[in-house]
């Protein structure tokens, strides 16, 4: 059990904070109350105590130095500070000095405190096992480690491995350790019946005398990167040498790629599309920020691949590896070509109308004239008309109609925004000439297509 002991200097906030939390579900146990320096510190002195809940601001306890004060005395217990509001500069100070998290007293009376409990005892649980990790190294040559999606996955893998008797450590919530004389055809066998497809076995070779946290910490990062870039379907176990691993250098920023693929000859030559594809397997991105960031690519190149970007998070939400992502790329750039055709325009030419469609696209709220555009591109308004005509297959006027429509239609069928706010969006600012207009275009009026659609 998680010993607690809790400090304020109300005993009625004590007893209600101690009261309404059901401590004993989280794997808790109250040690202790007080509401004051010296008998929190003497009590730190005499008794073992894992997780102290502590009031920032108190008459006499003076905030900061006491939680200094703490630390010294049991440097190994966590701190949660319990705050009346978020204090910005103190709470900016608590977390320079190491506190596990803080919380505000009106939390713990919400209904969300079960979720605040519960990631709390997480946090803890994973700053102590980082801790113990850290004090060890590992004793063989090489590891295997058997690592899943999620925290849930995880678990569900340790109970398998309890159940069928396999000696395992915890390296993280996530990544299981098994020492490489472990029986691997076993430990294959058993991945296969979990479901490979929702994990790896990685076996990392030289890395006897590793700190476990230093492992730990890789497996987080490099390891992880290189996993992206190499995972191919149907293949769940990878072999990778520590020493190459420490040598690896960080890829392309998200600033880099954007500059990249934003690019018509990134489009347009094989080798330029080649090198960046390389570029953008190895870039030092989280998935996260890899979603972002070709979302921008989704929506700069949608007015040639006809792709429906509002869809973007849906088609690749279930993307962990680069190949497919690879295959989401070469389908975008092959409709983009399509697009083009074999035309002889030059790359100039082909790009300054492409910045053209974007910006309409971008700024079809409000009045667009062709000046605006000529200006853009640096072109003549006849170059600028026979081009644009020659890559939309529409003038410059019948194109922004038709994007204003479209993007009507999908307000009216995905929101229940009133017409005349529909219509400002789009670039009318006279709801009836948008009506008009809708109804030459579509054969309805915008009431009737909400309604039908």
């Amino acid at each position: 059990m998680i010993k607690v002991f809790v400090v304020d200097d109300e005993k009625l906030v004590r007893r209600g904070i101690i009261g309404l939390i059901d401590w004993e579900r989280f794997g808790m146990e109250i040690v202790g109350d007080s509401g004051s320096r010296e008998e929190t510190v003497e009590f730190l002195k005499r008794e073992e105590v894992d997780l102290l809940f502590s009031d920032l601001e108190m008459p006499g306890l003076s905030g900061i130095p006491f939680l200094q004060e703490v630390k010294r005395v049991s440097p190994k217990i966590q701190i949660v500070v319990l705050t009346m509001h978020q204090e910005f500069e103190l709470i900016q100070q608590a977390v320079r000095i190491g506190i596990l998290d803080y919380i505000t007293k009106a939390q713990i009376e919400e209904e969300n405190v079960d979720a605040l409990m519960n990631g709390i005892k997480i946090r803890y649980q994973e700053t102590m096992r980082h801790t113990q990790l850290g004090k060890r190294n590992v004793l063989y040559n090489e590891v295997y480690v058997w690592e899943t999606e999620e925290k849930e996955q995880g678990g569900e893998a340790v109970k398998l491995l309890e159940k069928n008797n396999i000696p395992f450590e915890f390296l993280s919530e996530t990544h299981l350790l098994f020492s490489g004389e472990c029986n691997i055809i076993r430990l294959k066998s058993l991945i296969e019946d979990f479901g490979a497809d929702r994990c790896s076995l990685l076996e990392i070779k030289q890395v006897k005398g590793v700190p476990y946290d230093q492992l730990e910490d890789l497996m987080k990062t490099v390891v992880a990167g290189k996993l992206f870039e190499d995972r191919k379907p149907s293949c769940f176990t990878y072999a990778y040498l520590y020493p190459e691993l420490l040598q690896e250098q960080p890829g392309a920023s998200r600033k880099e790629l954007l500059d990249l693929s934003l690019r018509m000859e990134f489009m347009l030559h094989e080798e330029c599309y080649e090198a960046g594809m390389a570029k953008i397997r190895h870039a030092a991105l989280s998935r996260e920020e890899r979603t972002a960031v070709f979302y921008q690519f989704s929506l700069y190149w949608s007015e040639f691949s006809g792709k429906d970007f509002t869809r973007y998070f849906e088609e690749v939400g279930g993307f962990r590896w680069w190949y497919q992502w690879r295959e989401w790329f070469d389908e975008v750039r092959g409709l983009v070509l399509k697009k083009i055709g074999e035309g002889d325009e030059e790359i100039g030419t082909m790009e300054a109308i492409h910045k053209a469609m974007n910006y309409i696209r971008e700024h079809m709220d409000r009045d667009i004239t062709l000046e605006e555009l000529l200006r853009l591109t640096g072109m003549s308004k006849s170059h600028f008309s026979k081009n644009f005509k020659k890559v939309t297959g529409k003038t410059f006027v019948t194109y922004l109609n038709d994007m204003r429509i479209e993007s009507a239609k999908k307000y009216l069928v995905e929101t229940k925004q009133p017409i005349y706010w529909i219509a400002s969006q789009v670039g009318y600012m006279d709801e009836h000439y948008f009506r008009r207009i809708f109804r030459e275009r579509t054969g309805e009026n915008p009431r009737q297509y909400r309604e039908n659609n």
